[in-house]
């Protein structure tokens, strides 16, 4: 297969060769967009998604901030985290309807993050609609994201003290990480390839790495640490494909005339561009290349788990 490798300096800064060359992944399967799941797995996110229905007003005192803490949940995102906590429950034999409200509650944190990052990054638009701050004010929003990260520890608690604090954990990091990403772009500069993965790792790596291996922590299964690592690194992948799809819609948006106000941001195609002076298609060849290298990391902490595939080629190639 065709190589793709960091140029000039990256290749002694960060040696690391990575398979899968970008244009064979175009031309295979660049424009899926929704994740392929095996039927037990899908007919789990089913009944997520049938829990998140089933909130009432009681579960949030009422009718103000059951509104809109529940907004954004009501309009379904990818559910890859509560998809990879079934996974992972399925992967040690476990019955995957125990863990529901494990995978329910990996959705409300996943969701809160939005919330609070829409804020941050006064993104005006979440899953095709106005951003929960745009719709409810910013006070607003700030306490439904609150009180979905509460609603969240309400669920995990039935798994234990354990299982709570290894999630609690992972939202620390989640929050470390946003803050590097918010310190980059408040500096209007761009971080090194090393920065921008230690950020990757912690606001997106580490919460998918606890999804996919918290039924096996619960459990205390020897699975565990590898399904961990599988995660982390199909989160950083998954990262650095954002990063790529974000830089093709700028592109597509400048030849349509921009966006008011857009400015770079410190995304990995960027961070290429910036630090081995290369062109933005070279940077794009170079991302794409570093997302198979994760993605193929990813399945080394879990060969011979054919379920697995699935996850790991929907995070090199989907296109939203």
């Amino acid at each position: 297969m065709g190589g793709v490798r960091l140029t000039k300096k990256g290749a002694s800064l960060y040696p690391l060769q990575f398979e899968g060359g970008a244009g064979a992944e175009r031309r295979r399967m660049l424009f899926v967009s929704s994740l392929p799941l095996a039927r037990s797995i899908r007919e789990g996110v089913d009944k997520v998604n049938a829990r998140i229905a089933s909130f009432k007003r009681s579960d949030f005192s009422g009718k103000e901030l059951f509104d809109s803490a529940t907004y954004t949940l009501k309009r379904q995102g990818k559910m890859v985290r509560p998809a990879l906590v079934l996974l992972g429950a399925k992967l040690i034999g476990e019955d995957t309807n125990e863990f529901v409200d494990m995978a329910t509650a990996a959705e409300l944190l996943h969701t809160a993050s939005l919330v609070h990052d829409d804020i941050i990054d006064r993104d005006m638009m979440r899953r095709g609609t106005a951003a929960a701050h745009v719709k409810y004010g910013q006070e607003t929003a700030l306490l439904a994201g609150d009180a979905l990260i509460a609603k969240a520890v309400s669920m995990a608690a039935r798994y234990g003290p354990k299982v709570v604090k290894t999630v609690a954990d992972a939202s620390i990091d989640m929050c470390a990480g946003e803050l590097l990403d918010y310190s980059f772009q408040k500096d209007a500069g761009l971080p090194g390839v090393r920065e921008y993965l230690r950020m990757a790792r912690l606001k997106n790596g580490v919460f998918m790495g606890t999804c996919a291996s918290i039924a096996a922590t619960y459990r205390r299964s020897k699975k565990s640490l590898a399904l961990y690592g599988f995660g982390l690194s199909l989160g950083v992948a998954f990262q650095i494909r954002d990063d790529i799809i974000e830089i093709v819609d700028a592109g597509e948006r400048r030849a349509n005339g921009g966006r008011p106000g857009e400015r770079p941001s410190p995304n990995l195609v960027n961070v290429f561009a910036r630090q081995f002076g290369i062109d933005e298609e070279e940077a794009v060849e170079n991302a794409i290349g570093l997302n198979n290298y994760f993605a193929d990391h990813a399945l080394r902490f879990v060969e011979g788990e054919r379920e697995i595939a699935p996850y790991v080629d929907f995070v090199r190639v989907r296109s939203k």
